[in-house]
């Protein structure tokens, strides 16, 4: 347990909720206030919630309106680690989106985000070996921290399947005809406290097995280094230290719990199972 023991409780107390359309889509810290009150044609500002305005009816006029505030921010210094990419902004997966925004915001808003996984294993049983990243020190996202092999963003215009594809080649150099033979295997969420805001997301996870003489290669700087760790390794660091991002240990957990590594003997196993997946907070429609 103690990767869920990493960040305390959210204390929705000090967000107002995000709405968009009647829909509760996040949540902006109360000290945002002032800043979102400099936006008056955007957002209406309740007690406990901020709204974009009624007029903003459509996903054109919503979005245009979102990248004028996320520039003036960014101007401003309270938007950092911009992507150039699209997020869209709903309540799950496949639901139209009501608008999309610059990917670096959506913690600000505290908008569920979608990403997608590759766990590279080599092996099996007692002798399974994982293939770890170390992410670069540039990453504005948990620099220098052990990480899958494959992992990224889903952005707007592209299917979770090319999707992977694409981050495969740029991250570690895995040809399209290896890369799609990743299997779908499981989906893991979090909520969690950031300085910038609340991240939240929902990650979708894949298991690829790896030739024995495969060697990831980096194309994108993102990562600085590659280790095939034994599995029992990857047990005693997840028991042991916080090396690795927090979302990748959820995803290792996960991993550990498929391929029986762990079960119900553990102690914290029922509570372990539940904490992969815990549903996203949102107010019922």
């Amino acid at each position: 347990m103690r990767q869920f023991r990493r960040y305390p409780p959210v204390d929705f107390a000090r967000y107002l909720k995000f709405i968009v359309a009647d829909q509760h889509v996040g949540w902006v810290r109360r000290t945002r206030m002032d800043h979102l009150a400099a936006f008056p044609k955007v957002f209406a500002i309740g007690n406990d919630r901020v709204a974009m305005q009624d007029g903003l009816a459509d996903f054109e006029s919503r979005s245009a309106a979102m990248a004028e505030v996320l520039a003036a921010w960014r101007e401003a210094g309270l938007v950092t680690g911009w992507r150039n990419e699209l997020f869209p902004v709903n309540r799950g997966f496949g639901q139209p989106p009501l608008l999309c925004m610059e990917r670096a915001g959506t913690p600000l808003f505290g908008i569920l985000s979608y990403g997608v996984n590759i766990n590279g294993l080599v092996g099996q049983g007692r002798d399974l070996h994982l293939w770890i990243g170390r992410r670069a020190a540039h990453k504005p996202v948990d620099p220098n921290m052990l990480d899958l092999v494959v992992g990224g963003g889903q952005p707007m215009g592209i299917t979770v399947w090319d999707n992977l594809v694409k981050e495969c080649w740029e991250e570690a150099g895995i040809e399209a005809e290896i890369a799609r033979q990743a299997k779908p295997v499981s989906l893991t969420t979090l909520t969690i406290e950031a300085g910038e805001g609340l991240r939240v997301g929902l990650q979708f996870n894949y298991d690829l097995h790896l030739p024995a003489d495969f060697m990831p290669n980096n194309m994108d700087g993102e990562v600085v280094a590659f280790q095939l760790m034994p599995v029992q390794s990857l047990i005693e660091n997840l028991l042991n230290t916080d090396e690795f991002s927090y979302d990748i240990a959820l995803v290792k957990i996960d991993l550990l719990i498929r391929h029986g590594y762990l079960g119900p003997d553990d102690p914290d196993y029922l509570d372990l199972v539940a904490g992969l997946r815990r549903p996203i907070a949102f107010d019922p429609l």
